[in-house]
């Protein structure tokens, strides 16, 4: 069985390619300069490999500068995925897609798999399009529901608060926002076995959920970071674009994650 991974060189790329290598899948992994998923003729790669599951990792994720390159943005999110579906229609190829929490509009405390979308930023506004387009076209589709990732090898809300953190006394963080911190490592071996699954809408995320305050004071409690920290509202922390009040999404069809507390445990003691 061959696997295609798109967007191999991002977080979540790189973990799913690593957990791949301990399976008996054959791993085809490129990154978006060996294949550019919005340009046509990369396409013939695809062709040429002919895999029985294409990941696509792929995707432009500035959620605020999305706001500014529209243009880009959705090209990667929509027109990229479009060039996909279409190969996958043509030769029977089994996509499995990452999306995302912001696909809802956070009027919810949680929301389940077949929930209305709402986006409420651009970003969000084409990865909700371009699950439409998979889920009008294709059949065999697995679509990946995820948020607030960590992992080890891209700038992250982890990455970022223990950098701005370093010699500061103190911080602010908005307490007004909820959803589950999700360790990238956990979620390639939950995506692994969801492709053993019933094809559809799955949502994936560590168990529990918290507001960005207290993702960021439970990273200063397990690294004893001397910065104290102040909790403020969305309102006097804007961003470009908005964010969902709440974006916890249910868990409703394979074994929960473990909490998240104990991934980001995980990960802090191996940095």
């Amino acid at each position: 069985m061959k696997i295609l991974i798109t967007g191999s060189k991002g977080m979540l790329g790189q973990d799913i390619v690593k957990e791949l290598k301990k399976t008996k899948f054959e791993i085809f992994d490129f990154g978006k300069e060996k294949l550019d998923i919005t340009n046509k003729s990369d396409m013939n790669i695809i062709k040429k490999i002919s895999p029985n599951f294409i990941i696509n990792c792929a995707a432009y994720t500035k959620v605020d500068l999305a706001e500014k390159e529209k243009e880009k943005c959705y090209s990667d999110n929509v027109k990229g995925v479009k060039e996909i579906v279409d190969i996958c229609k043509r030769k029977n190829f089994t996509l499995v897609h990452i999306s995302t929490d912001y696909v809802f509009d956070g009027t919810k405390k949680e929301y389940n798999e077949n929930d209305k979308k709402n986006p409420i930023n651009y970003y969000g506004k084409t990865k909700a399009e371009s699950e439409d387009i998979i889920i009008n076209n294709l059949k065999k589709y697995y679509i990946i529901r995820t948020s607030w990732l960590f992992g080890k090898n891209e700038n992250n809300f982890v990455e970022k608060f223990l950098r701005f953190s370093k010699g500061k006394k103190e911080l602010k963080v908005v307490n007004d926002q909820f959803g589950s911190p999700t360790y990238t490592k956990d979620l390639s071996r939950a995506i692994i076995k969801v492709i053993d699954k019933k094809y559809g809408i799955y949502h994936i995320t560590n168990s529990g959920n918290c507001s960005w305050f207290e993702f960021a004071s439970e990273i200063v409690k397990k690294k004893n970071i001397k910065c104290k920290l102040i909790s403020c509202s969305t309102k006097e922390f804007p961003t470009k674009a908005k964010r969902p009040r709440y974006s916890i999404l249910k868990n409703n069809k394979i074994k929960k994650l473990r909490l998240w507390k104990l991934a980001l445990n995980e990960y802090l003691k191996e940095k």
